[in-house]
């Protein structure tokens, strides 16, 4: 795999790790009764995970 090809595969991989998490923030900020209906995991009563080693290098998706 070329160099371009695997930075291309890292950024899109970025992307979609980013848009995901801004998903998951926009869900969680809604009213726990709009996110029970829409079935969002536990209805809520979940918050943000922690990652203890969220490195760039370690994550495969």
């Amino acid at each position: 795999m070329s160099v371009q090809a695997t930075v291309s595969n890292y950024l899109r991989r970025r992307i979609a790790l980013w848009e995901r998490r801004r998903t998951d923030r926009f869900i969680r900020n809604l009213p726990l009764e709009i996110q029970k209906d829409i079935g969002w995991p536990d209805g809520g009563t979940r918050r943000a995970r922690v990652h203890s080693k969220d490195s760039l290098w370690e994550r495969r998706w």
